[in-house]
């Protein structure tokens, strides 16, 4: 039996904030233990503050992984006098690098058909200027990637993405490219598996 974590655990919410938060929470801990208790409970503090820590570690760690928000600016800016054809490449050559075989894929639901032994990748990157992502795209996807037997999915998507849609992705294994994610392709910062 795998743990997760609740979204809205304290711990789960330290994650995705500022990796500061967790150092302001463990400090203010062992200020409380000094303070309050006069030292008493000195130990007691530096004990409750060492999950904070933890934690503001591994959020500091994620998120010297992120581009940076003038990066992403750069990004996005690049991008609008971009083509789908043309970013769709520049995501495609991360799984080339990964040893991925990239070709034209031929229909209108996507880009690109990435394969590597038994994992195939349909890439979509056509709506990428759209103003607002629905589900129908997504599903647009998926029914293309049943044609070509599919394991994964990813689509670029830089403007708004309804919940709808948000949860259509997360129940069928598509990865929403966003701009901060597109900016880690655009450097070539992504783990590929």
């Amino acid at each position: 039996m795998a743990f997760k974590m609740s979204e809205n655990s304290l711990f789960a919410i330290l994650l995705r904030s500022a990796w500061w938060y967790g150092i302001a929470i463990g400090l203010a801990l062992i200020a409380i233990s000094l303070v309050l208790f006069r030292g008493q409970f000195l130990l007691l503090g530096l004990f409750a503050a060492v999950p904070f820590f933890v934690i503001a570690g591994i959020a500091g760690y994620r998120q010297s992984k992120q581009p940076s928000q003038k990066r992403m600016l750069e990004v996005y800016e690049q991008t609008r006098k971009m083509k789908a054809s043309q970013i769709a490449d520049k995501i495609a050559a991360n799984y080339v690098d990964a040893r991925f075989d990239s070709e034209p894929f031929k229909g209108n639901a996507a880009d690109l058909l990435l394969t590597r032994g038994n994992r195939t990748l349909l890439l979509c990157a056509k709506r990428f200027k759209a103003g607002n992502t629905g589900v129908d795209p997504l599903k647009q996807l998926v029914a293309a990637g049943e044609g070509v037997e599919a394991t994964e999915y990813a689509y670029v998507a830089l403007g708004e993405v309804s919940s709808a849609a948000i949860d259509y992705a997360n129940q069928n294994d598509i990865e929403l490219i966003q701009i901060a994610r597109l900016s880690a392709y655009f450097d070539g910062q992504v783990e590929i598996g």
